[in-house]
């Protein structure tokens, strides 16, 4: 079964993870594929704009080396940084379904990128424990988080994630939040210059600060969704993980306690992104596959009777299913 077969650190389940992606994205296009719309973001509009001159599985190919790519990523970066209390490649599978869980996450839309990015980010900012050349980690962070929000700029409220990290991971110094500073504004100062030589400047200003955030947040869309069944167990899996982990919780080194708090402090900031964004799609909560994918991971990791475990998962591909087909 899938989780026996990811459980193992040995390079087989990756073959099977490209198969199982590229079904996932297969079906997608046959279910409910679309490109969602530019945004007003430069990157995110250059890349909708190459695609419109390409075949439309260009798009769905682009698509499948994100979401794959990512997985594998963030299985290294977890293993790398010890995350988990042994290397696995379950966070890879779980990722695969929390990214591609409801049809809107397999869109090409402008949280593919942004979470290719943050799993550098994370990787970066992971390794600001106790290192003794933080500077250009810390510069690094906040570059390629700004460089995310030109491709959509709610993921400006991932700053805040990255303030977390500097807080809870490094004693303060002026220098490293100054390289962090200077590393956020510096994608937008070309940005606006770019756009000042194009004579364009006051249409991207009107679209980054007077249309880009919602100001007034409003829930009554929030809670009509459609694939409840799917968020229910999630949600559900993520309560028993956190108990799980708190049970253990002292067991593991200080740098693996420090990491699994910021990703819980993760999820709110993602979900304050999702709620300043104008969009009201639900692929704006695909960031949250992330820290879902982790704690998932570790829950799975750990149980004990095997069955069970693979009973569960069965549940949540039956949850997968259901989003595609029924509803």
């Amino acid at each position: 079964m899938l989780i026996r077969a990811f459980k193992t650190s040995r390079l087989f389940p990756l073959i099977l993870l490209v198969i199982l992606s590229a079904g996932m994205w297969i079906i997608s296009k046959s279910v409910s594929y679309r490109v969602v719309e530019p945004n007003g973001m430069p990157l995110y509009d250059l890349i909708t704009y190459a695609l419109s001159f390409l075949p439309d599985w260009a798009g769905l190919f682009l698509g499948f080396i994100l979401v794959t790519t990512q997985a594998f990523h963030l299985n290294l970066v977890l293993n790398k940084h010890e995350v988990l209390y042994k290397s696995t490649w379950l966070p890879s599978l779980l990722y695969l379904f929390m990214a591609g869980l409801l049809p809107p996450f397999l869109w090409m839309h402008p949280l593919l990128f942004v979470n290719s990015i943050l799993i550098f980010v994370l990787d970066r900012l992971f390794s600001l424990y106790k290192n003794p050349s933080p500077l250009s980690l810390a510069f690094d962070s906040a570059f390629l988080l700004s460089l995310s929000a030109l491709f959509y700029l709610p993921a400006v409220i991932l700053f805040i994630f990255y303030f977390l990290c500097m807080i809870i991971l490094r004693p303060f110094s002026w220098r490293e939040w100054m390289a962090g500073i200077m590393g956020m504004f510096l994608p937008f100062f070309f940005a606006f210059l770019y756009y000042f030589l194009n004579d364009e400047l006051l249409s991207f200003y009107e679209r980054v600060f007077i249309s880009g955030i919602k100001r007034q947040i409003d829930l009554s869309h929030f809670f009509n969704v459609e694939y409840t069944l799917s968020i229910s167990l999630v949600g559900i899996y993520f309560i028993l993980s956190m108990l799980r982990l708190q049970t253990n919780y002292y067991k593991n080194v200080t740098k693996a306690r420090l990491v699994q708090q910021l990703l819980v402090l993760m999820i709110p900031v993602c979900l304050l992104s999702v709620l300043v964004s104008r969009d009201e799609l639900l692929f704006r909560f695909n960031t949250l596959a992330i820290p879902f994918s982790v704690y998932l991971s570790y829950y799975f990791m750990s149980g004990k009777k095997a069955w069970v475990m693979e009973l569960m998962f069965l549940l949540l591909v039956g949850g997968w299913v259901y989003n595609y087909f029924v509803v």
